[in-house]
């Protein structure tokens, strides 16, 4: 028997009970389509019917350079007119369009929990010079029926949100750990492309399987494996993102995969002088994961100095000025949930103790 995933179909719940409940402890969850009811992508970009809306995405982007995956291995590019006009192939999905960095983020609006977001929405994420990422991580889908995403991880053990503007979506997912059940040597990624051939061991990995419906988000967490299927002709907005939730996450992905890049170039060590050798593992580091421990402290740097200038001060009665232990203790969580009942925006107590939160976890790696 596969498990469920929670549904917030209730606005007024506050944003500060969905960290803390979801963000905090790693669990997924569907935010209901009220959340994206008022959303300019949903009115235009979609017919009364439900189905895309095409003129007025060509009318409108249709000279974008889009990239398309092909047969699940290879990117081209080509016109959003000329995708959208062969829109029938579901072996032909256009991913990871780029789509705020030409028009912006007017098409949408962030719920709060989402909006706390350290690679795409601060003052350094069109600035790409200054990002540690070198881009957003903001990406639109558009994908026929039938169009599916292979089994993974998000990159860099990030966070992921996943709008469904139009269509649906079925969707499986796992808790960390559970992918080892489907390791595979003959797959370049090291694990299957579709668990749905191995159905007998969903219940060991309690693999949750839902389907997401026109309008509503998808949060998933840092390292939770999943898969994901068009039913639909399907177009999605979505973030890779970090935070104060999973930065401790991202930290110990990258430590670790460090260690893997070190034991690669063993035999090349002698080599390179020592600076040499450093300068080059963090050179591979980067290409692997789009992040390298350079550019991790360079992010806990610009958090801390955006965040350093809070008007409020929160401690911890249990961890003093050290808030980011809160995190990960559960006796922290009554008094943070009942700072205030905020839903849809911040006042000035939860935005000093995001803040103060957000100061505290970056400046613990530096």
């Amino acid at each position: 028997m596969t498990l469920s995933i929670t549904r917030i179909d209730d606005n007024s719940i506050p944003w500060l009970e969905i960290s803390v409940k979801f963000g905090f402890q790693s669990l997924p969850f569907i935010l209901g389509k009220q959340s994206t009811a008022n959303w300019p992508a949903v009115q235009n970009w979609v017919l009364p019917d439900g189905k895309p809306n095409k003129e007025f995405l060509k009318k409108n982007y249709g000279n974008s350079i889009v990239p398309i995956l092909v047969n699940g291995t290879e990117y081209e590019s080509t016109t959003l007119t000329e995708f959208i006009d062969n829109m029938k192939d579901p072996e032909v999905y256009l991913k990871d369009w780029h789509f705020q960095n030409e028009y912006g983020t007017s098409m949408y609006k962030l719920h709060p929990f989402f909006s706390r977001d350290f690679v795409n929405c601060e003052k350094w994420t069109t600035d790409k010079t200054e990002n540690p990422f070198g881009d957003d991580y903001r990406f639109v889908y558009i994908g026929a029926a039938g169009s599916w995403t292979k089994f993974h991880a998000d990159v860099v053990s990030s966070h992921s949100w996943s709008a469904n503007i139009c269509g649906r979506k079925k969707w499986f997912m796992m808790p960390p750990g559970s992918e080892e059940l489907f390791k595979c040597t003959s797959s370049e990624s090291g694990y299957v492309d579709d668990i749905r051939k191995f159905p007998d061991l969903f219940e060991q990995a309690k693999v949750i399987s839902f389907v997401q419906e026109p309008g509503e988000i998808v949060f998933v967490p840092s390292n939770w494996y999943h898969q994901v299927h068009n039913l639909e002709d399907t177009i999605s907005i979505n973030h890779n993102w970090m935070n104060s939730t999973n930065l401790g996450l991202v930290n110990d992905f990258l430590m670790n995969r460090e260690q893997d890049v070190r034991h690669e170039l063993r035999d090349c060590f002698d080599s390179f002088l020592e600076d040499e050798f450093e300068e080059k593992v963090e050179e591979l580091l980067f290409a692997d994961a789009r992040l390298n421990k350079k550019r991790f402290l360079k992010l806990c740097d610009l958090v801390r100095q955006s965040r350093s200038q809070s008007n409020q001060k929160y401690t911890c009665d249990i961890h003093g000025s050290e808030i980011w232990q809160c995190i990960s203790s559960p006796p922290c969580y009554p008094s943070i949930t009942s700072i205030c009942q905020c839903s849809t925006s911040f006042c000035s107590k939860c935005l000093g103790f995001i803040e103060n939160l957000e100061y505290s976890i970056a400046c613990r790696y530096l």
